[in-house]
């Protein structure tokens, strides 16, 4: 069993949606009756004091500025069920969690890890998706659902009996009243719990505590509750007498995709993924995929990349049916306009559009956006992914603060130096000859020329562990600035092996 944990659901679907929240601190709160409570808050309201269960008079006087929205609970659900969806792509077999306050996905990944490596390798692959739709993530992997979702939730490690032992009673998904009462009693780990007898337990705390008590070590068993998928939208034509004329083409798919969008739009979605098959009497289904990079309910922009997959595709002859299915779809995100229109921003509708033409004529393997890895080594931490299957915001920066925006989160100057990254990495590091002077490079040589240093930033040490695919690495990296004026990244692969790893302009 594999355990998603999303932690502050709430707060990080807030910033998804509204990328300037970030800046702020946020509070969500319900209200019931004539009182309204604190549900969650960010951590710049908690350096505040904001706490889940104050009331939103208190969190409103501690804060000056800040922002207060009522918690949307079946917009959390909804969005959970999008990401769930995603999940299919990891595993036939997925369902979410939502109580006690937690947001997690819940997949059995039986027979699947071997697709993607092992289960390191599926649990990578799945922060990443995670992450490029703005999402950050716990993840763990154990035998039971109850060990997955405590590890991910409370710990950190391997589900050995051992390590669950150590875990607080929290881990066992109970109630707060019965956590409570467990606290009362100073049992507040599960090994403590366990030593108690056993017959005693149900009496005191309920039946539900030896149940998930057996739950997580795998005494008693417990199925995963798939969630159900949504039924594909598919508009199908068909007739006796078979067409081949483009023209007959695009107007039989301009009504089908009319059927579409209108299915869509009853749930709420865009569509982002489109699949046309035309079959023919005289040869086999031709398929042609379209992606799009954003969720979208425009017909014409639609219908302009159909035409163009069409004018790049030999058409077969006699076609008698015709189908179109959303093969991939999300919440249409509605923005409201300004006031005025000198207010507006630039219509970066038109950067969505153009990508997409892109892609249709180019194909979607050749239009493509850097993405960051969540690896250490610099040469593994960006790849590259088609821009129509990575859900990518087209968000104009702004000239006046993306500057600040990028220095404001390091204090020291020579943090945000030592931490920078050239603009020329090379992809295999050619070794070099350093010579030291104080334990950091004085002169080096490269290309049978000789670099003197007059400059040098303190050492940088970038370290992997020893349970990575390419064993442990531990490198010192150092800027240097030569006597011509030009800086290079240079780095000491323990324990004394030199190397030019990338070149600032």
């Amino acid at each position: 069993m594999l355990c998603v944990w999303l932690p502050d659901f709430p707060i990080q679907r807030l910033h998804r949606d509204d990328p300037d929240t970030k800046s702020t601190a946020c509070v969500l709160y319900r209200e019931s009756g004539n009182r309204a409570d604190v549900v969650i808050s960010c951590k710049q309201a908690l350096r505040f004091g904001v706490r889940a269960g104050m009331s939103l008079a208190e969190a409103q006087a501690l804060i000056d500025a800040g922002i207060f929205l009522d918690h949307d609970a079946a917009a959390d659900s909804c969005e959970l069920r999008e990401l769930a969806n995603i999940c299919y792509g990891f595993s036939p077999i997925v369902g979410i969690e939502l109580s006690n306050d937690a947001h997690c996905l819940l997949l059995d990944i039986s027979g699947c890890d071997h697709l993607f490596g092992d289960e390191s390798g599926l649990a990578r692959r799945l922060l990443i998706e995670l992450g490029c739709r703005g999402y950050f993530a716990h993840v763990a992997v154990a035998n039971t659902i109850g060990a997955a979702w405590a590890i991910a939730r409370h710990g950190h490690g391997t589900g050995t009996d051992r390590r669950l032992r150590s875990l607080p009673i929290e881990a066992l998904r109970i109630s707060a009243r019965i956590v409570t009462q467990l606290h009362e009693f100073d049992l507040r780990t599960i090994g403590r719990l366990r030593t108690m007898p056993r017959g005693s337990l149900p009496s005191r705390f309920g039946a539900v505590l030896t149940e998930r008590l057996d739950q997580l070590f795998g005494q008693r068993e417990e199925l995963l509750e798939p969630l159900p998928r949504p039924e594909p939208v598919l508009a199908e034509w068909a007739t006796d007498e078979p067409i081949c004329h483009p023209d007959a083409i695009r107007y039989v798919c301009e009504d089908l995709l009319a059927q579409i969008l209108k299915t869509l739009k009853s749930r709420g979605q865009g569509l982002l993924g489109l699949t046309l098959s035309l079959h023919s009497e005289a040869s086999e289904a031709t398929v042609l995929p379209i992606g799009l990079a954003l969720p979208t309910d425009s017909p014409p922009h639609i219908l302009n990349l159909i035409e163009l997959k069409l004018e790049a595709t030999r058409i077969p002859e006699w076609i008698h049916m015709i189908q179109l299915e959303a093969s991939s779809t999300a919440v249409l995100r509605v923005r409201q306009q300004g006031l005025f229109a000198a207010n507006e921003t630039a219509d970066n509708g038109e950067l969505q559009r153009l990508t997409d033409r892109l892609s249709a004529r180019l194909g979607q393997g050749m239009v493509t956006r850097a993405q960051l890895l969540p690896e250490p080594i610099p040469e593994q931490a960006v790849g590259y992914e088609p821009i129509s299957q990575s859900g990518v915001s087209f968000q104009l920066a702004n000239p006046k603060t993306s500057q600040a925006g990028s220095l404001r989160h390091f204090a020291d100057p020579k943090a945000t130096l030592a931490s920078a990254r050239p603009l020329i990495l090379l992809h295999e590091p050619p070794p070099i000859d350093v010579t030291l002077s104080n334990e950091t490079p004085a002169s080096f040589c490269w290309n049978q020329r000789h670099y003197r240093i007059t400059e040098c930033t303190e050492v940088e040490r970038i370290t992997t562990a020893w349970w990575q695919d390419s064993g442990t690495i531990r490198r010192d990296y150092y800027q240097v600035t030569t006597t011509t004026g030009s800086r290079y990244w240079l780095f000491c692969e323990l324990p004394s092996k030199w190397f030019l790893h990338g070149v600032f302009e």
